[in-house]
């Protein structure tokens, strides 16, 4: 059985906030059909795109997993390395996410209406870089046992 308490403590808080924040950015990614910018001529386009989408994608994945474990784990699952490297990895790539739109959203070759959306996007994922980055230190600091 489910133990929704796990939400109240703050560990589960960050992972709920931080699994909400990612699934606002890919409203945002696909109702606005945005982008990260770069040249298609040179390839930076698929690489900055790819880059923005499996960062938001791939953790959104992973963080769902992790907080389906907290609510569902047995005693004794938590694994700090591992949450430690997964919350790392999370923070760098969502600061790097979001200053790839926001350098896209912000310059004289985004034209269009949807501009505002893509600075939002931008906000979003440096939002959520900071959500990982206090989760790794609360990781860190006090594990699994932090209330």
């Amino acid at each position: 059985m489910a133990d929704l308490r796990t939400v109240a403590r703050t560990f589960g808080f960050l992972k709920l906030a931080e699994v909400i924040v990612s699934i606002i950015c890919i409203a945002l990614l696909r109702g606005y059909n945005l982008h990260f910018g770069g040249d298609v001529i040179s390839g930076s386009y698929t690489d900055r795109y790819m880059t923005g989408t499996i960062t938001i994608g791939g953790f959104l994945i992973i963080s769902l997993a992790l907080l389906a474990s907290y609510f569902y784990g047995e005693a004794g699952t938590y694994q700090k390395l591992l949450e430690l490297i997964f919350n790392f990895a999370a923070t760098i790539m969502f600061f790097v996410t979001g200053g790839l739109v926001l350098d896209y959203y912000t310059s004289a070759m985004a034209v269009g209406a949807f501009r505002g959306a893509g600075k939002t996007l931008g906000a979003f994922c440096l939002v959520n870089g900071f959500l990982y980055l206090i989760d790794t230190y609360m990781a860190y600091k006090y594990g699994y046992d932090a209330s």
